[in-house]
This record gives structure tokens, sequence and C-alpha cells, in this order.
């Protein structure tokens, strides 16, 4: 992704940033950064060995073999193969683990609510997410889906899910795991007073029934491709103990099943987690005792990664290169998900016009904002994440062809021949998210756009972003385990994420016939078509995705990298000083 414009890194930017009018502040993303995976199969009917994969379907990332399905089910063919880059290797791999002892890690961004079924934002998830709260499917490292809290489940027909659970588990209070708080899960997530962000994702099941203590039929309304992944994305699928869940205030505490228990929680200081003695992977975790300190500016981090103070941080690009030379840190870098995206208000003037919009796409240079930004470190995007399976349109196939006259022919067809003024709400917390709105705003002056740029704190740009207060808005997506959850979730009318509120019925329609199809090669061709019409519409600008840098300090011993760019893998670090 070369381009002759010349790199620009994160510190410059935001010294440039002041240009705009820019307050600076904390802030973030709304329905924040990473990204997917194809659709699952069912999985054998035979009970997993816990300590193995179990024979589910692949999800949208790696190929994996194909399980059978039950008797009765209709039979999906394989998944899409194309999968993410190849993991990075584990830091500092080898030796024989040594449990015990703590560790100081950070967090980019304050988590703001520690409810698994409330909040969209991303750093809510890596709070809590495979840490502390488990559901029924997790991932492993190649991205199958494997058994959590549920052993093994059957698909006895197109509609019908039926999981064994596993026994012995227990929540983080001392009680016991079961049926009826897999029921609880369903009924709090659909409540409307939960208002659950996710609540799209689980919206096709129509009864969720306990067959006694340790199994749980699912009964859908419909074929859901997407189903098993779902639960696996630790998107509002985390299973909350009923009798706690029912009446805790969610908000600050949490208690889950997995291997770490939060058992202090700071806003804007530090989240501090203990080992659970009870988790059931047998000898997970090695640690202790481990601190996130919340640490959203990225000078702070790179400061106390030199100084050994914190242990290990995400970074951008530029930071990385500054710290590649330490001896006593490990710069990993792997193919990610995180999604840079920029919405325009669809419901507000001037960008109910189709033109203006088109019109913006027509002027940006995407190429030189990987360069900007990231230093080279991502890949052109359109709707679909490039690198998530093989869902995506690549890059060289997107058509983001730089035409300045025509997109001034389109202003003055839709009665701007001078441009406008208009603002773009923004934050400092995630660099890319700044320096796309930068690069916006200096490229639209061509045609005659004056683009502000407002910082803006965290809790108020996501309650501006929820409220749907703004003209234009820097956001991101993250981790999503299937298609749907970007194509329904993010553009459909009915989805939740439609920051953009943008309406098509034709665009619905493949939609909602695409989640339906266990086919992945047909629900391809429908995905690729919903994703034309959004490009052609351009209620968004998709910017690049970005590869997941992390940096480690050489004493934490056997951490892996997700595709997700959460930290699940912390569970089997242990460290040797």
């Amino acid at each position: 992704m070369a381009s002759d414009v010349a790199r620009h890194t994160r510190r410059s930017f935001l010294r440039s940033a002041a240009a705009f009018g820019g307050l600076g502040a904390t802030a973030l993303l709304a329905a924040c950064q990473q990204t997917p995976a194809p659709a699952a199969k069912p999985a054998e009917s035979k009970p997993a060995d816990a300590s193995k994969p179990a024979a589910a379907a692949p999800t949208s990332a790696p190929a994996a073999p194909a399980a059978k399905p039950a008797d009765s089910a209709a039979k999906p063919a394989a998944a899409p193969t194309s999968a993410p880059a190849a993991q990075a290797a584990p830091a500092s791999a080898g030796g024989t683990p040594k449990p015990g002892g703590s560790t100081v890690w950070t967090a980019e961004v304050d988590p703001v609510s520690l409810d698994p079924h409330k909040t969209s934002n991303y750093s809510s998830a890596q709070a809590w997410g495979d840490l502390t709260y488990q559901s029924l499917v997790m991932f492993d490292e190649k991205m199958t889906l494997t058994p959590a809290l549920a052993e093994s489940w059957t698909n006895p027909s197109p509609t019908t899910w039926s999981f064994k659970l596993r026994q012995g588990v227990k929540f983080h209070d001392g009680s016991d795991f079961d049926a009826e708080d897999v029921k609880f899960w369903y009924d709090r997530l659909m409540a409307p007073e939960t208002a659950a962000p996710y609540k799209s994702w689980f919206n096709t099941i129509t009864k969720v029934e306990p067959k006694g203590t340790h199994e749980v039929e699912f009964t859908l309304g419909e074929p859901y491709a997407p189903f098993l992944a779902s639960f696996a994305a630790m998107r509002g699928s985390a299973i909350v103990p009923r009798r706690w869940g029912a009446s805790a205030d969610m908000t600050k505490q949490a208690v889950g099943t997995g291997p770490f228990k939060i058992v202090d929680f700071v806003p804007q200081s530090h989240i501090e987690y203990v080992r659970n003695p009870d988790y059931w992977e047998k000898g997970l975790p090695y640690l202790d005792k481990v601190t996130f300190k919340i640490a959203s500016d990225e000078e702070t981090r790179v400061a106390g990664l030199r100084s050994g103070q914190i242990k290990h941080a995400f970074i951008s690009s530029e930071a990385a290169v500054r710290l590649k030379s330490d001896p006593n840190i490990v710069i990993m870098s792997s193919e990610g998900p995180s999604q840079r995206v920029t919405n325009l208000n669809t419901k507000r003037k001037p960008f109910d016009d189709v033109r203006v919009r088109q019109a913006i796409a027509l002027t940006l240079d995407r190429a030189s904002a990987i360069d900007k930004s990231l230093s080279g470190e991502g890949k052109l995007t359109g709707p679909m994440p490039t690198g998530h399976g093989t869902w995506f349109i690549p890059p060289e196939q997107l058509g983001y062809t730089r035409d300045v006259a025509r997109a001034k022919a389109l202003l003055a067809e839709a009665g701007y021949p001078n441009g406008f003024e208009t603002t773009i709400k923004t934050t400092p917390d995630y660099p890319t998210m700044l320096s796309t709105s930068i690069i916006m705003a200096d490229q639209l002056k061509e045609i005659g756009i004056k683009l502000n740029v407002q910082q803006m704190e965290w809790g108020t740009l996501v309650k501006d972003i929820n409220s749907k207060d703004y003209d234009i808005h820097s956001n991101g997506n993250s981790f999503f385990p299937d298609p749907d959850s970007y194509m329904y979730l993010k553009y459909h009318t009915k989805g939740a994420q439609n920051f953009s509120s943008w309406e098509n019925a034709q665009y619905d329609a493949i939609i909602d016939k695409a989640r339906t199809i266990m086919e992945p090669t047909e629900r391809k061709k429908l995905y690729d078509e919903a994703q034309k019409i959004l490009m052609d519409e351009a209620p968004l600008v998709w910017w690049f995705t970005e590869n997941n840098i992390e940096a480690i300090h050489k004493s934490q011993k056997g951490y892996s990298q997700s595709f997700t760019g959460r930290r699940m893998f912390l569970k089997k670090v242990w460290v040797e000083e």
C-alpha cells in the first residue's frame, strides 16, 4: 500500500490536530474495533473431550475439518477456507509454566461499564470478555469453535440446537452453573429494559428450554448460520449467575465463570484480577494476580514498557518502531480485524443526498491514509473487513478510484457547487480515529467542503453517537464472528448499530435471506451483492483494517495473540524474571 504522500507519526498528527479546532481529551470509539468469521457448522452428536477441540465447524477464520451434522439436520457445505494471516508465535515461548506470581498490563481505554449485555464498546469487552465472563462456545488460538460452558452440542433439525452443559462449573460467587442460568441469560438479553446492542445476534431464538440441570435446548424461528459463532464472539453472550445477576449492579461488578475474578475496578484508574481457583480448565490460569492500568495515552504506555512498570500493551506501528530496539521488549504483530470507518448521518442534510456521499467517497485517498496512519501496517477494506475468511471483497476489486472532477460535479448536481461546512466528531484515544479525521478534512478541501475536526471526551462521544447527534463521526468495528454480525448489525434498517441511519429495502432483503442460508458459497454471493450496494450508496467511508501490534516484556511467557484482538490467552501466561 505504498503512497507518494509522506508518512506522519501519531505525534505529528496530534500536533496538527490543533489546526482543526480539536480540544483533545480522553475519548474513544462507539462500536469499536476488530472483526469476524464464516458460518459455523453443527458439531458431532457425541460429547467432546474437554481437553480437545470439539467437532464444531469453523467460524470465519482458518478452515477446519468439516464436522458431521446430526442425522436430521440439513447438511451445510464447507465454510470458505481463506483464513486470517498466521498468528505470531507465542511471546518468549518455551520452558515449563510456573504457577503463581503477578503482573501489570495496560487497558488502553476505560471500560466504562462491566455489564456484558448492555455495552457495545470494545473497551468493555476487553475488560471482561474471556477473562471473567464466558459463554457456551469459545475460540481457540486457530479461531476454531471449541467447547466452553457447553461441552458438546447437536443440531437435530435446522431450527433446533441442543447443548450438553459442562458439569462442576462454579461462578465466582461460589454458585453452580446450570441450565437455568442459560435461560436467565436469554431472558435478560431480550428484555426491553436491557436495551442490549447485540440483541439482534440472538433474535432468531424463540425459546430456550432447560432439559434437566445440565442440558438446554434452543428453538429458532428460522435457520441461522451465525448461531454458534455468535456465542463465541462474547458480545451479549456472557452467562451470569441468575441469582446474582437479577439484582446486582453489573456496571461496576462482574461475576462469571472465567479464569480471573475482577476484585477491584476504579474507572479511569485500574482493573484488578485474581486467579479463579475453581476454574474448569484444570491448571489454568497460571498467574495469581493481574492488574490492568488504564492508560489511554500511548506515551504513558511506552514509558511504562521501557521502565518495566507495565509488561504488556497494544501499541501503534509508530510506537513499535521506537520500541523494537529495546532488548527487554518483544514486538508481536499479526493481521487483525480492526476496521476504521467514518459514519455520515444520512438523516441530516446534506448527507441525506446520495450524490453528496458519493462525492465524498470519490475525493478520499484511502491508500495514503494507510501510510500516514499506520506506516503501511494495514489494508484497504470494504464493508466486510479484509482478511476475514473469504467474505471480503479483495482490495484490488474495491474500485476506490479518486475522481475529484466527478466529485465536484456531483456536489453541484446536489445543489452545493461551492461546497459546504460541517463537523466530524472524533477522539484521540485511538490514534487512527483522529488521523483519518484529519486526513479527511484535508482532502475534502479540494471539493470545497470545510470539515471541522472536533475531539471529544469518550463518554460524551458515545452519548452523541447513540443519540445520533452528529453530522459525521469517526468510528470502527471490532472483531465480529460472522458476516451477519457486520452486515445486519451495522447496516440493516433494524441493525442496533446502524449509526448512519441508512435505509435500503433491497439491501435489507438480501441480508435477511443471507442469514438463513447455511451453505457458505451461496451466502458469499449474497454478501458480495450487498457490499456493492453499500459502496454505491456510501453511507460510510471504509478506510482500512489494522494489524494487531502488541508489545510484551520478555518476562511474560506463553502469550499468544488472537485474531480477535482480545487478550483471551492471558490465562496461559506465566512470569519468569
